[in-house]
């Protein structure tokens, strides 16, 4: 059997004749009459009585018709998913993020890929840098953003971009007449701090520890959008990214640039063996697109 007699007898069946059939098929009649020849002898069936120069369908063909279209539908959705993987619109997408970019940022990004992409399914998780890059390990995720490079032989690292940190303050605090704080206007201020196990605490607290610059470390949270809240009410000082920082902004805090510098980096982190999707390489190159453009929103800011 040819999958091209099935075409034939589709054709007869749907059409009502071998000559309108063959138009269908771009063929001509004898050759139509040959495919479903094939076809009967092929299942030793009668498909067609022959009533004068008319095929007149028998039961079996009725009952082989049902499976015959069942089968076409099936072609035609391989054709479509094929399309939609060659166009990266069709597929699912693992994504874990530190909660920064979580919680808005990648949302919004996502968002954005998926506008013109009703196939595609995304998985978003927010975790830490460490507990991500073990995820993508273990390819429990495809894709992780990590404030760290790995160090796990099973994945590869590469760097998007750096975050430039920023100080935020309560709206109507002395210094925010300031356009810039440095790290010595903030002596002995009282201070919300990130948590102990927040990369970016780490490198916050150096700088102050590096200049030997007092503070009153008054509050501590896991989460820079709850320092932002606690800054609003007027408890304190503290020294965030710039994504929460502008997320925040007419909350009650006013945000000014930092000195020294503090950067905070971004990975991206995705396993060295798993096989890399078009979807996957699709939807990085769009991130990092959109992460470029953040940036430039950063500098300009």
């Amino acid at each position: 059997m040819h999958i091209r007699q099935l075409e034939a007898f589709r054709a007869v069946m749907t059409s009502g004749g071998v000559s309108r059939a063959a138009e269908l098929l771009h063929v001509s009649q004898p050759a139509v009459s040959q495919l479903i020849y094939q076809l009967e002898s092929f299942y030793d069936l009668e498909l067609f009585q022959r009533v004068g120069n008319r095929l007149k369908p028998t039961r079996e063909a009725q009952a082989l018709l049902v499976e015959v279209e069942a089968m076409f539908a099936g072609v035609k959705r391989v054709a479509r998913v094929a399309a939609s993987l060659r166009e990266q619109h069709w597929g699912a997408l693992s994504i874990a993020s530190f909660p920064i970019i979580a919680r808005n940022l990648l949302p919004r990004i996502v968002a954005r890929y998926c506008r013109d992409r009703a196939d595609v399914q995304f998985h978003l998780q927010s975790m830490r840098s460490r507990s991500l890059i073990d995820a993508v390990a273990t390819q429990q995720m495809e894709i992780g953003l990590s404030f760290i490079p790995s160090d796990r032989e099973e994945t590869e690292s590469e760097h998007l971009m750096a975050l430039r940190a920023v100080c935020i303050l309560p709206a109507d605090h002395p210094l925010a007449s300031k356009q810039t704080i440095h790290a010595s206007d903030l002596a002995n201020q009282p201070f919300i701090s990130l948590g102990p196990h927040d990369q970016s605490r780490v490198l916050i607290d150096k700088i102050f520890d590096d200049r030997q610059i007092p503070r009153r470390l008054r509050i501590e949270t896991g989460q820079s959008d709850a320092a932002c809240a606690i800054v609003a009410e007027g408890l304190g000082v503290s020294v965030v990214d710039p994504i929460s920082a502008s997320e925040n902004l007419g909350m009650g805090i006013v945000v000014r640039a930092f000195e020294p510098q503090v950067l905070f980096d971004i990975w991206l982190i995705r396993s060295r063996s798993a096989s890399k999707s078009s979807l996957s390489d699709s939807f990085v190159a769009f991130l990092k697109e959109e992460l470029a453009l953040a940036a430039f929103h950063q500098l300009r800011g």
